[in-house]
């Protein structure tokens, strides 16, 4: 694994080079459908509107690049919450991972964000009333038999006669449910039961996370806890097939490294945490463990994981492994307290 490590930070000092800034702000925003004035107005502007350069100015960097494309990419990666290095990726590695890079933004501009929907949910005490209500009215149809996973629910217009309130308020708070796993939308074919009924048993716990002050320092903390005991509980009840299978997934995640898929490291990383707890044989601390992570996805503000941090989680990772093979429960407990430690850092809480 050591070798692999050394090997993942030569890879790094060789994909990284300024001089491909240049083609990869054009490929930025030319992925993101915007003409160089509205490119300018979104990311290259004062908070008062001034534009930090000229059209002309953004054309000349885009085909010759020139001594200010560091600062004004920095300026860009700012505001998409991402590592500025990852402009000096190759042309084809960014290429690549561009929608990895900007999925926060199209998520947002979707109106996607589970964030800003809590955030409007309760600015609107009707719509967060409504939330929790349809959702207890879904899990309890869910344990009475009366629905399903997969059944179509009765249009927007007949649940707002159902729950006496106006159809704009039905269609917010569905959209909210729908965020949260509990229910599809599907454009022209209905609002149906997601599939997966174990969502339905997360939600008021995501939803108290949300509607609180201080979402991800809450979700990061809780989450701490919870893979600090599921790393002491594997030292104890793994088995070795299940830690074997752990190590095949960092050995997967520097694979994906090395080929420049960072997308596929992201997975590989959620991977490696719930095959950890999947070990520690405790379901429900593996259930927690999958709803905190995947709030963290929605509320995160910290984007990608930049080319050192992705060094420093393999390495992490692999220690983690390697403690946990000790069999001694406090020392694996400790190579995971240190592991989030350094996330939380990752995600600007500490």
């Amino acid at each position: 694994m050591d070798q692999m490590n050394g090997d993942s930070q030569n890879i790094a000092d060789v994909l990284l080079n300024p001089s491909h800034i240049r083609e990869n702000l054009l490929h930025l925003r030319r992925r993101l459908m915007l003409s160089q004035g509205e490119f300018i107005e979104k990311y290259l502007s004062k908070e008062d509107g001034t534009p930090l350069l000229s059209v002309s100015k953004l054309s000349n960097i885009e085909t010759k690049g020139g001594k200010d494309t560091e600062k004004y990419a920095e300026i860009i990666a700012a505001q998409l919450s991402m590592d500025p290095a990852l402009f000096q990726l190759t042309p084809d590695a960014f290429a690549k991972n561009i929608d990895v890079f900007i999925e926060k933004q199209v998520r947002s501009a979707s109106g996607d964000n589970l964030s800003d929907l809590a955030q409007m949910v309760q600015k609107t005490s009707y719509v967060e009333t409504l939330v929790r209500v349809i959702s207890d009215y879904l899990t309890d149809n869910l344990i009475s038999g009366a629905l399903k996973p997969g059944d179509k629910l009765p249009s927007d217009r007949n649940l707002a006669v159902m729950f006496g309130v106006g159809r704009t308020a039905i269609r917010e708070a569905l959209k909210v449910l729908s965020v949260l796993g509990l229910i599809r939308i599907l454009p022209g074919q209905g609002t149906f039961v997601a599939s997966n009924s174990t969502n339905f048993f997360m939600a008021p716990l995501s939803w108290t996370f949300l509607l609180g002050e201080h979402n991800l320092e809450n979700v990061l903390t809780v989450r701490t806890m919870l893979e600090c005991t599921a790393s002491r509980l594997a030292a104890w009840k793994a088995t070795d097939e299940e830690l074997d299978e752990i190590e095949a997934i960092i050995h997967s995640a520097q694979e994906a490294f090395s080929n420049y898929n960072f997308q596929k490291f992201l997975e590989y990383d959620m991977d490696f945490h719930l095959s950890l707890a999947k070990s520690s044989h405790n379901p429900i601390i593996y259930e927690l463990l999958a709803t905190s992570r995947k709030l963290m996805a929605h509320i995160s503000q910290s984007g990608l994981l930049g080319i050192n941090d992705m060094i420093e989680v393999d390495k992490e990772h692999s220690h983690v492994l390697e403690s946990i093979r000790t069999r001694d429960p406090e020392i694996a407990y400790k190579a995971m307290v240190d592991h989030m430690a350094n996330s939380n850092k990752r995600y600007k809480i500490t």
